[in-house]
């Protein structure tokens, strides 16, 4: 018989390593009066310094009892799905699309620098920007390593201009992208776009079904790009961030 783990909070190792001070998520999407005390023993216990939590968008008794105990709301994570990978249609772009290769990862970097700036990490000064950098750097130097099962770059004159990264989970047969990202002076021409379905098409040479995006609820310009490329909004759900001094 596999042992519950009572804690309400998991430890967040890559954060906490990149940040240099324990960062946390909290378990579950509601929360109670009971539970948030519990919360907050484990993390003055455990000198949590940063606590997230993805809370449930349409439990209005959560929420109140989030903005009451200091938590912020710094993001709307918005899921979008796609149920027909097969159903691809070409797009003009002046940028080729291929696997990704060890020379990539410099520039990839480059661009990663510049392309979140609409994520909860910027949005939360308490994080020191270099540090949020440093997060998606690493970010996508571990997709190319394995962290991904695959990560797409587009190119022009064999300079990379964007990214994609593309994870599976053979046994529901769901895929889910993972980063996105498209060089500053390449932005506008369509490239964003015809990494979406190079992505899509890939996923499905792996047999996905279904395939999972997440983005910013600010991020205006990232949803109409899934929508564009056949996306659904899924679900909505709160960004929280709950700082301990």
């Amino acid at each position: 018989m596999t042992a519950v783990n009572p804690d309400p909070c998991d430890i967040l190792e890559w954060d906490t390593a990149c940040f240099g001070f324990p960062v946390a998520r909290i378990r579950g999407d509601v929360l109670t009066r009971k539970r948030v005390r519990q919360i907050d023993t484990w993390c003055q216990r455990t000198g949590v310094r940063c606590l997230y939590f993805l809370a449930r968008a349409d439990d209005a008794g959560t929420s109140r009892l989030a903005e009451n105990n200091d938590f912020r709301l710094v993001d709307i994570r918005m899921t979008f799905v796609h149920k027909a990978p097969n159903a691809i249609r070409n797009i003009e772009c002046v940028a080729s699309v291929r696997h990704a290769r060890s020379e990539d990862i410099r520039p990839l970097q480059d661009i990663v620098r510049e392309s979140y700036h609409d994520t909860r990490f910027f949005f939360d000064t308490n994080f020191p920007r270099h540090l949020v950098e440093s997060l998606y750097e690493t970010w996508i130097k571990r997709s190319y390593e394995g962290y991904a099962d695959a990560v797409l770059v587009a190119e022009i004159d064999s300079a990379p201009i964007g990214y994609i990264s593309c994870h599976v989970n053979k046994e529901s047969h769901t895929g889910k992208i993972g980063l996105v990202g498209v060089s500053s002076q390449a932005r506008g021409q369509g490239v964003g776009q015809v990494l979406v379905l190079s992505a899509l098409e890939w996923f499905s040479t792996q047999g996905m079904e279904k395939i999972q995006v997440v983005t910013q609820g600010r991020n205006v310009a990232a949803q109409r790009l899934y929508e564009r490329s056949g996306f659904l909004t899924y679900n909505v759900q709160l960004w929280y961030h709950k700082w301990y001094t």
